[in-house]
């Protein structure tokens, strides 16, 4: 990380790390904040292996991992089968960033009982989150993705955000292979270990699947069903020029937050399309050379009648329906039959859709 903080700028007309107000702010303030928190996280992690030992016996098997490109549908997808409390859990965003451990979880628990904390919330999620608005709507208490893990291994994704055009980071976001395997197993092992700590708070009876839905799965499959070889997967696909072009203006308004964007920055746009193209042909080569428990999801179909893919996932995962959340299944295909994305994205050119094609 020191070695990168060296890297963090570039003189370069049209670099995302040209030393902009906002890029030395980030650099200066926000990076080391970051490795505070990284720090102290990690401190609390390691008490949780004194205190609360046995959450080590928690069983990961009744895991769900859903699995897709940027872009395809596995937000709406979780927050689907997410609100059927009775039989899933999942983290949430307050979790994922600032309590992982089991104290840190006991801790603003309890700071949320005794004081009234919705309104520091909303100023929070106002701050922040405006401006993603329509593209992936955020909330602290919403559930989320869970890349945001692998920041305490300092080996997330995210981190091409804040570091971008190094290729050292890019590195995070190849997919497995014979070269990166052993570091991508342990990452997954420090996952499975946060995944235990959730389920020891939240799950104490061993009743609920555990839910994860992150837009890195993809490319984690190897290690991924290596450490969990009894999960179930859930496949969703989707047309490529459909999330490229999307996961394009997603990342653009991510990098915003931590660098200026330059006018001509066509080359993060190639990159981009060839990331996901790569990805594609992982997730497929994968599939045909790999047996896994997985069950395959029909986007349009998930998205004009949401209830129909709930119910086969439920059917799958031999889970009843209850009347409650059959009736939030009903609201989410009357949703489903009215609503437009607000996210307006530039769609691909010819050439683009060749390189898709060919």
């Amino acid at each position: 990380m020191i070695q990168l903080l060296f890297r963090a700028f570039s003189l370069q007309k049209n670099s995302f790390r040209r030393p902009t107000l906002k890029r030395i702010f980030i650099v200066l303030i926000v990076v080391p904040l970051l490795l505070i928190h990284v720090l102290v996280t990690r401190f609390f992690l390691w008490l949780d292996t004194i205190f609360y030992a046995d959450f080590e016996q928690k069983s990961v098997d009744n895991t769900v991992f859903i699995v897709g490109v940027p872009r395809s549908g596995t937000s709406f997808l979780l927050n689907l089968l997410a609100n059927h409390e009775q039989q899933f859990t999942a983290f949430q965003l307050w979790e994922l960033v600032f309590a992982p451990s089991i104290l840190q979880k006991k801790f603003w628990l309890f700071i949320r009982k005794i004081f009234p904390v919705k309104t520091i919330q909303s100023f929070i999620e106002k701050l922040f989150f405006k401006r993603m608005k329509g593209i992936h709507d955020l909330g602290l208490s919403s559930y989320e993705e869970d890349e945001f893990v692998y920041l305490y291994l300092l080996k997330s994704a995210y981190l091409m955000f804040i570091f971008p055009e190094l290729e050292e980071i890019h590195e995070l976001v190849y997919p497995d292979n014979k070269d990166n395997l052993q570091d991508r197993i342990y990452q997954q092992q420090f996952y499975k270990s946060l995944i235990k700590r959730h389920l020891y708070v939240f799950n104490k009876d061993d009743n609920k699947y555990f839910l994860s839905k992150n837009p890195i799965h993809p490319i984690r499959l190897d290690s991924l069903t290596t450490v969990f070889p009894n999960a179930k997967y859930l496949l969703l696909e989707r047309p490529l020029e459909k999330t490229i072009a999307s996961t394009i203006s997603l990342n653009n308004n991510l990098y915003s937050y931590f660098c200026s964007i330059p006018n001509e920055h066509q080359t993060m746009r190639q990159e981009t399309i060839q990331m996901l193209i790569q990805w594609q042909l992982y997730i497929k080569n994968f599939n045909q050379n790999s047996d896994w428990n997985r069950l395959d999801i029909d986007f349009k179909n998930m998205v004009k009648y949401p209830s129909n893919e709930a119910q086969k996932i439920h059917h799958w995962l031999q889970l009843s329906i209850n009347e409650t959340y059959q009736f939030f299944l009903n609201e989410q295909d009357d949703f489903s039959k009215n609503y437009k994305s607000s996210h307006l994205y530039e769609a691909l050119s010819d050439a683009e859709l060749a390189l898709i094609s060919n």
